[in-house]
């Protein structure tokens, strides 16, 4: 059995892979996905190449646990900046500007880019799934609106907050994307 670096082997386990994760999280910020290779992982996590399949089963499974790594604390900033509103419109317009600052803390445009290109299909399903979860933050506050078309709604937020995060990825000033995604969406729901 090897030797554990924590006070449990779970604790132990969760470390080894959070260094598997920022491993790979270097390699591709040096030379990008043709840099990682299940060799390349394990030296500089400083382990043995075949000891890295006791966390993940292939190097797209790896790469799967980048693209989500973040999604439980994006989420949980999201669902708390909504809760913090008390009317539906202003819970509509937190959940546009979480989404926008969670953006703006630097990894989303690479981890979007690395989900559309390099993941599996199966891992791409399976990060779709993740973003389930915010959609359904947004659909409760716009059914708490009383909508008469709230599907198409959530869409058109929804299609906003994703063009303003690609902005925000590209480089453009969390502010003035935020503020002008939290008009636009403002706009669309006093239209009735």
């Amino acid at each position: 059995m090897p030797k554990i670096e924590a006070g449990s082997v779970r604790e132990h386990r969760a470390q080894r892979l959070a260094q598997l994760i920022d491993a790979a999280e270097a390699i591709l910020s040096e030379g990008g996905v043709e840099a990682l290779t299940a060799g390349a992982v394990a030296a500089r996590a400083g382990i043995a190449r075949n000891s890295i399949y006791r966390y993940f089963d292939s190097i797209d499974d790896l790469l799967e646990l980048l693209v989500a790594r973040e999604f439980p604390a994006w989420t949980a900033a999201v669902e708390e900046a909504v809760a913090a509103e008390d009317t539906p419109g202003e819970q509509v317009a937190a959940y546009v500007r979480a989404n926008l600052e969670q953006a703006a803390r630097g990894t989303h445009g690479w981890r979007a880019s690395l989900s559309r290109g390099s993941l599996s299909p199966s891992a791409r399903q399976r990060v779709r799934k993740l973003h389930t979860t915010l959609h359904e933050v947004l659909a409760a506050s716009v059914d708490d609106l009383g909508d008469p078309q709230p599907e198409l709604t959530v869409a058109v937020v929804q299609a906003v907050t994703d063009a303003c995060v690609r902005r925000i990825d590209q480089g453009d000033d969390l502010q003035a994307v935020s503020a002008y995604a939290t008009d636009a969406v403002r706009r669309l729901l006093a239209r009735g």
